[in-house]
């Protein structure tokens, strides 16, 4: 999952602290941040994280909510999106779906 988190820089302070006390608490088992950009302009922050449910990433995310607008993107890697559609594709092409038509 990917999210993009808008904030106005007037609560910069504010983020910063939630994030450092969320940042030192145990995150959520299902939960992993793989790597985090802040925008060099200011106001944003992009977050690439592999969780398991949606559960997780909330827990994650909520005390954050009042500061931020975020934008989440489910996202897959590009092979494994490749070989999913080629999986689909062969799927629906097959003989046995061309007879049921």
């Amino acid at each position: 999952m990917l999210d993009i988190t808008t904030f106005d820089p007037k609560n910069t302070i504010e983020l910063f602290k939630r994030w450092e006390k969320i940042e030192n608490m145990a995150f959520p088992d299902g939960l992993k941040v793989i790597n985090q950009w802040f925008d060099a302009g200011g106001g944003r922050v992009i977050t690439l994280f592999d969780v398991e449910t949606v559960k997780d990433y909330l827990a994650y995310n909520l005390p954050f909510t009042d500061l931020c607008q975020i934008d989440v993107f489910p996202v897959i890697e590009a092979n494994d999106f490749k070989k999913s559609t080629v999986y689909q594709i062969e799927k629906l092409s097959s003989p046995e779906n061309e007879q049921s038509r």
